[in-house]
């Protein structure tokens, strides 16, 4: 690699953490709030790759809390429904920013971030479907959105991000939100055992 790449890498490594960015509309009370007993036997999952490349841990914090943070004494992986038992397939889509927002990015990064740009509407939309033996049951969807800023200038104040949401939190908290919707259906099939 010529030292002008190597350059290149090492000033934009530099300015990436003048980045400044928050996560908003997901269930914030639920932050740090995973289910409290595992009163349900099983659980099966499948957890669809995430459709971009995730930066801030989501899709590892999505996955840690499939293997451990569930209201079920035991989770196990798989690929399709199994024929009987609870099963839940996740489905994470990003949600793009603007348009002016994505073509002031290019502008910004372009001018090694002298050219601020943010966005308030980027984020994820996660889909949780519930199977209970074999036969869909429901569907939840929840949408949560990234709001931030880059900006050369921003440097010195990119500690606000420890004061803010990262996107692990989010999706850690919108998947213990979903347990806690779903549970009059993983209930139901207790009670049928």
């Amino acid at each position: 690699m010529s030292t002008i790449k190597i350059g290149f890498v090492l000033l934009f490594s530099a300015l990436l953490p003048a980045c400044i960015s928050t996560y908003r509309d997901f269930p914030q009370d639920m932050v740090n709030n995973p289910p409290k007993t595992k009163p349900y036997d099983t659980l099966y999952y499948n957890l669809n790759p995430f459709g971009l490349l995730s930066t801030g841990g989501g899709e590892e914090a999505l996955r840690t809390v499939f293997r451990q943070k569930t209201p079920f004494v035991t989770t196990e992986k798989v690929e399709k429904a199994p024929a009987r038992g609870i099963f839940c397939s996740v489905e994470v889509l990003y949600k793009p920013p603007t348009l002016p927002a994505l073509a002031f990015g290019y502008i910004s990064a372009a001018t090694l971030t002298i050219l601020p740009v943010w966005s308030n509407h980027d984020g994820y939309r996660l889909t949780y479907q519930v199977f209970v033996n074999g036969e869909k049951k429901k569907s939840f969807e929840y949408d949560i959105t990234r709001k931030g800023g880059v900006w050369i200038l921003a440097l010195p104040f990119a500690w606000i991000n420890f004061l803010t949401y990262s996107e692990s939190e989010a999706i850690e908290a919108t998947t213990y939100q979903f347990f806690k919707d779903s549970a009059p259906i993983f209930a139901a099939y207790k009670a049928a055992k």
